[in-house]
């Protein structure tokens, strides 16, 4: 790693970043690459799209088909009750839209979208710090500390059976991992990586410059307002920081400053609206309001998290220490403000409290990286920095290559099956995409089993009974419904089908391994591919 010291990010220096950065992506799609073109399913199954977290890939699939068949806001796809649309998500209709323009199948600008966006997230991470540090080593290791740092999740997990430490499941919270998962989860992380540097350079201890359009006087607003639509959870933190420090340096100084309030008014100003927006949403959309009732995620224990996030915190501790200690108005009083910010919100009673961890390996590299300059360096040899640093390199990063390869593993052994939805039958597929694909609108209703049914809105574009824990709403009572349809439990067959106004009913291997079924008896098939069939009421 360099030495030097320079203000500016030297054409070199942004050489190695998008050379570090374009190696980082690549490895995090060697994994899907390898599935998506090697036949590792075989001829009779056949991967459907996605690798990690694939059930809500499914979804985020089936919002862009939703924007190629036009659509500008979220329908819940994985639901049979028609509602009025809402404006969440809605990067993925965009994408759609653009899918459309292009001729692109919705899968394939899912993952390229997913390639830019990861990219666009390292390059705004090291953006971050070149504005904190001149040192350009410095920057270095934040970048590397940030962006696949991890804790000791890839060893505790296996050991406890325990799977709630953040990084093995709270992707938000680590870019690398992020970038694996879904598309808005980088974008948002690059966003927020954009605006705190802009925060830091503002708010830099002498500055006095008010807000105009050359120092961030238009990109706070509009990363703020880009932050609102991708991940609105990440802005309560950085806005509860910065407010907070404002107070503590206006007290201190027994001055209050107009061109920091400005500041601050920037910062918080675009997302009010998007607030109101969001609170009528839920309150006044029925359906909004149960999948919000039900889209639930809970927070591991306080221990969890601090083995999550492993060595990089435990390398923070003497920064973490001599922040609290001095509470200087820099960025390390910023920076603390944030991460505990971040905790507290973690950990206050909510529906969503494990999202507010998104970007918390931010904060934490910051610190993880000026110890090392400022504490650990100092006892060690300049020989010897080197080599310590790259011994503890690949600790910090097991976590990151476990989540990255564990999707992969039921596939070594050559038996999809074990693979729980990242493959299908291939009947499935073409029954989708051959067949009901021309036949179906966003409207049509289609009733099949959990695992087939996922993946109806993104292959096929219409809606289901029951499709995902979240996006279904009254999820569990659904999802019973549909056991007990195809599994001869059923007191009334027509019961359900008319309940839902179902059109199309699919049995294949997937509904067969349910039960006996006696209620397709009573159906008239349509047509058959393969192993599956197709039924209408």
């Amino acid at each position: 790693m360099q030495s030097r010291y320079t203000v500016h990010i030297a054409p070199t220096e942004w050489r190695w970043v998008m050379l570090v950065s374009s190696a980082l992506v690549i490895v995090a799609f060697l994994p899907f690459l390898w599935v998506a073109i090697s036949g590792s399913g075989g001829s009779q199954w056949q991967f459907m799209g996605a690798l990690n977290n694939h059930q809500d890939a499914a979804v985020y699939i089936g919002r862009v088909t939703q924007g190629v068949e036009g659509s500008w806001l979220v329908h819940l796809q994985h639901t049979p009750e028609l509602h009025n649309p809402a404006p969440i998500g809605i990067i993925y209709p965009i994408l759609g839209q653009i899918a459309r323009l292009v001729n692109m199948p919705s899968i394939a600008m899912y993952h390229a979208a997913r390639v830019v966006a990861s990219f666009f997230m390292y390059l705004a991470i090291y953006q971050l710090g070149a504005i904190i540090w001149m040192r350009v080593r410095t920057r270095q290791m934040f970048f590397v500390l940030a962006t696949i740092g991890a804790g000791f999740g890839w060893l505790l997990g296996p050991l406890t059976g325990e799977v709630s430490y953040p990084d093995l499941t709270i992707p938000e919270a680590f870019p690398f991992y992020s970038s694996l998962v879904n598309v808005h989860f980088p974008l948002a992380l690059a966003c927020l990586a954009l605006l705190v540097a802009m925060l830091i350079a503002a708010f830099r201890p002498g500055n006095q410059e008010s807000p105009n359009l050359r120092n961030g006087g238009l990109g706070i607003p509009l990363l703020s307002i880009a932050i609102g639509l991708l991940y609105p959870q990440i802005l309560l933190p950085v806005i509860g920081a910065v407010t907070l420090f404002l107070l503590i340096g206006w007290f201190s100084r027994r001055r209050f400053n107009v061109t920091e309030l400005r500041w601050w008014l920037l910062l918080v100003l675009p997302t009010l609206p998007l607030a109101a927006l969001y609170y009528a949403v839920v309150a006044y959309n029925p359906a909004m309001t149960e999948w919000n009732r039900q889209n639930v995620t809970i927070s591991p224990s306080l221990l969890a998290l601090v083995l999550g996030f492993g060595l990089p915190l435990i390398v923070a501790l003497p920064g973490l220490y001599r922040a609290l200690r001095r509470f200087e108005a820099d960025g390390d009083q910023f920076m603390l403000l944030w991460l505990v910010f971040i905790v507290v919100l973690i950990y206050l009673p909510s529906d969503g409290q494990r999202r507010f961890a998104a970007g918390i390996m931010i904060p934490i590299a910051y610190f993880a990286a000026r110890s090392l300059e400022d504490f650990w360096f100092q006892y060690l040899s300049r020989r010897w920095r080197f080599r310590v640093v790259a011994l503890l390199l690949p600790i910090i990063t097991i976590s990151q290559f476990f989540v990255l390869i564990a999707p992969i593993f039921p596939m070594l052994d050559a038996d999809p099956s074990d693979s729980e939805g990242v493959f299908l039958q291939r009947d499935y597929a073409r029954a989708y995409d051959g067949w009901l694909r021309r036949r179906v609108d966003s409207t049509d209703v289609i009733l099949a089993a959990p695992q087939p049914s996922l993946w109806i809105p993104a292959w096929a574009g219409a809606r289901v009974v029951y499709g995902h824990p979240f996006e279904t709403l009254n999820a569990d009572q659904k999802r019973a419904q549909v056991l007990a349809w195809y599994s001869a439990d059923a007191e009334d067959c027509g019961a359900l089908l008319d309940e839902y106004d179902v059109r199309y009913i699919i049995y294949g291997p997937q509904e067969a391994a349910l039960g006996p079924t006696p209620c397709i008896e009573a159906l008239q098939q349509i047509t058959q591919i393969g192993d599956v069939t197709i039924y209408g009421p």
